[in-house]
Order: C-alpha cells, then sequence, then structure tokens
C-alpha cells in the first residue's frame, strides 16, 4: 500500500496537470471503488465541475472542485487501497485493464487503474474527517505525538499506524522511523519517555521528507505500463537509470547487517504485519 511520501509525490505529479482542467464525464467500470454513492450519484456531483486543487492528507488524495461560477469547493476523495494507481492519458488511448473509473477531461482523462479493487472514490468527507493530524503537516508537533502515545496500552509500532491518530504512516515506514529513532517496535507507547518521544518525531519528519524529495527526483511509472520493480511503489519508468532505487534502513533487510551497528536484521510478526528491526540498536527500555 502507498503511504504518505508516495501519495504526496503522486499528488504533486498530478496537480499541475489537473487544476484548470473541467471534468466532462464520469465513468465507473468497477462499481465497488465508489461507495457510499452510486456511481451515477457521483457523476451528477461532478460533471461540469472545474479542478482548483489537489490535496492530501494521510495516504488520501482529494480533487478541490468547484460548480460553474460557484466560488465553493467540495472534494472528490480518492484513496488507492492496495494496488491503486491514478494518471492522466490522452483520451484516444485504449484504457489499460483494471481501470475502475476515469474522469474525463477533454482531450485527457484521469484514469483510476485498481487491480484489486480496495481503493475508494466518494464525495463524502467521514474519511478525511477522522484521520488524525498528518505527519507532515506545521500541526504535527512533538506534543502531538507524546498525547498520542501516552493515552494508550499498545505497542509503540501498532499505535503509529493508526490513521485516527496521526496520518500517513505505514508499515514500511513505521519500521523505518523506529530504527532511526532507535525505539523498539514493542515497547509501550506509554512508557516512552520524552527524549524518545522527541527522537522519534525527529526522525518521523525528517524520513517522510527525505522519501518525498527522493520520490520527487525519480522517473517512476505512474500508469504502470511496465513490469514494476516496485520502486517507489509506482515502479521505474522505462528511462529510469538502475542505479537509482529507493533505500530502506531495515524494511525487507531480515538477516541483513544493520546500517547502524552491523547486527542482523530481524523480522518478527506483530499484529499480523511483518515488523523489521535491530534487537541490538531498538532494546526495549
Amino acid at each position: 500500500m502507498p503511504e504518505l511520501p508516495e501519495v504526496e509525490v503522486l499528488r504533486c505529479n498530478l496537480e499541475p496537470l489537473l487544476v484548470g482542467k473541467r471534468i466532462s464525464d464520469f465513468q465507473v467500470l468497477k462499481p465497488r471503488v465508489v461507495r457510499p454513492e452510486s456511481p451515477q450519484q457521483l457523476e451528477n456531483g461532478v460533471a461540469g465541475c472545474s479542478i482548483k486543487g489537489v490535496g492530501r492528507k494521510g495516504k488520501f488524495l482529494w480533487l478541490d472542485l468547484a460548480k460553474a461560477r460557484s466560488r465553493t469547493t467540495f472534494h472528490l476523495t480518492i484513496h488507492l487501497g492496495m494496488t491503486g494507481r491514478l494518471f492522466v492519458q490522452d483520451s484516444g488511448d485504449p484504457l489499460p485493464g483494471h481501470t475502475a473509473a476515469v474522469l474525463g477531461l477533454g482531450r485527457k482523462r484521469l484514469v483510476f487503474r485498481d487491480p484489486r479493487s480496495f481503493g475508494r472514490v466518494t464525495l463524502e468527507t467521514d474519511s478525511l474527517d477522522q484521520l488524525g493530524v498528518d505527519a507532515l503537516s506545521d500541526e504535527f508537533l512533538v506534543e502531538r505525538l507524546r498525547d498520542a502515545l501516552a493515552i494508550t496500552g499498545q505497542a509503540v509500532k501498532v499505535r503509529l499506524m493508526d490513521q485516527r491518530h496521526i496520518a500517513g504512516l505505514g508499515n514500511i515506514y513505521v519500521c523505518e522511523v523506529l530504527h532511526l529513532a532507535r525505539v523498539s517496535p514493542f515497547e509501550a507507547a506509554s512508557k516512552l519517555p520524552l527524549g524518545k518521544v522527541k527522537a522519534l518525531h525527529q526522525a518521523i519528519r525528517n524520513t517522510l521528507q527525505k522519501q518525498v524529495e527522493l520520490g520527487l527526483k525519480l522517473k517512476l511509472d505512474f500508469a504502470g505500463e511496465g513490469k514494476s520493480d516496485g520502486l517507489f511503489y509506482f515502479g521505474s519508468a522505462s528511462t529510469q537509470a538502475p542505479q537509482s532505487r529507493e533505500r530502506f534502513r531495515v524494511y525487507g533487510r531480515e538477516g541483513e547487517a544493520c546500517p547502524t551497528c552491523g547486527s542482523k536484521i530481524v523480522r518478527a510478526e506483530q499484529s499480523k504485519r511483518g515488523t523489521f528491526f535491530c534487537p541490538q540498536c531498538q532494546q526495549r527500555e
């Protein structure tokens, strides 16, 4: 599943392609991705609207839409789910397999492709309203992280993945930030001393920002046209230099040397998810 950095890179890619465009029509090929509205209700709601902006919170994207001669905007919210792709193509090009929905934009169209159909397109904002603070927003302060960790009996890794408290972190980047902050993923969140909370806050901000900057430098295959190599979720574009690839400190590196101390990285199951960590650097308090 794409996490905050991948969705932010996608937002940055889409914004200059979409802002100012008018939606001529909306087609649904996989009704499952439109909920709770019916496809017809969604088409009636967005047809004729202009796109004023592209926003993001956590792992959610939205298009800011406005009706003709209206200054009031509303959201068309999109979640990519596990396998979603969102990209612009010429309207005359053939639609790729697994296309779930299409926004007509005149000579262009915005294609939502979702092989597993776990994604979602909606005009409702309930999902956005339920999110906690975005992990890259100015509102994500040390105090917000401290408060989110203090009121739970959960392990710190499990708590960080709860989107109701901090939005945008998933399994990959939680493993990464915990290693950088030298915090055990199994530590009780409420028992972290303030010094560790501060280190964790800095690790979250630094890691996410670094990954966004990396993603913006790469030539990525947003449409998924070629065989994906998994680079930054989207995979490399055909022109991507082979030596440019995403690097993780611990995620997916079971048995490899820890970049900090040289000990072997371990994989363990935690809340039915794979957790990668260094038992030497990330000892429990």
